[in-house]
């Protein structure tokens, strides 16, 4: 485990439910665990939203190569970053034992529901390891007593675009393959485009 952040608030693990604290404001900070991918793997990543951007006159612009994340685990959005539920995750990370695994992405799709949605790079029927480290966070989360107020299985995924336009499936001429060896919480400030690394755990080899 690899700490960016010094926080003062020691958590141990709890056995009763506990939802992470609702949200009276807009949210501000938005908190997940995510696998990052490789630095050339970002940018091949980047090149491929900025022709998709051109070729299908999305709305928005392609994301920042050092955004991209794959989403393990929502844990929730907050008005202020709440210790305790970062130290709940951080607690819950220490658990996870599996191995370093290969990430695959052959195609870009149109995710979601309704006419505004997302572009992103997936594989059907792929990624179960992903999958598989979902299952056991999920599970550590619950040891904690700190679970999301709503919370369903992931479909492993890598946003390239948002706003765009409906599109047909799009297979890629060349996959998007790296390795996964670690994962990582973060801390996404909403409406600022900035990701803070909390802290990072390394996958068994």
């Amino acid at each position: 485990m690899k700490n960016k952040n010094q926080l003062s608030l020691y958590l141990s693990g709890g056995s009763s439910s506990r939802t992470p604290p609702s949200v009276d404001r807009g949210p501000i900070s938005e908190l997940y665990f995510a696998i990052l991918p490789d630095p050339e793997i970002a940018e091949q990543s980047h090149k491929l939203a900025s022709n998709f951007h051109r070729q299908h006159r999305f709305f928005a612009k392609p994301r920042r190569s050092d955004l991209f994340h794959v989403t393990l685990y929502g844990i929730g959005s907050f008005c202020s970053l709440p210790e305790e539920v970062v130290f709940a995750a951080m607690e819950a990370a220490s658990r996870v034992s599996k191995r370093c695994c290969p990430v695959t992405f052959d195609r870009a799709v149109s995710f979601g529901n309704g006419d505004n949605r997302p572009l992103v790079l997936w594989k059907s029927n792929g990624n179960a390891e992903l999958k598989a480290i979902y299952e056991e966070l999920a599970g550590s989360m619950r040891l904690t007593g700190i679970m999301p107020a709503k919370q369903k299985p992931i479909e492993p995924h890598m946003t390239l675009l948002y706003r765009g336009r409906v599109v047909p499936d799009i297979m890629l001429e060349e996959p998007v393959i790296w390795t996964a060896k670690d994962f990582v919480l973060i801390n996404s400030l909403q409406g600022q485009s900035i990701h803070e690394h909390l802290c990072y755990w390394t996958l068994r080899d």
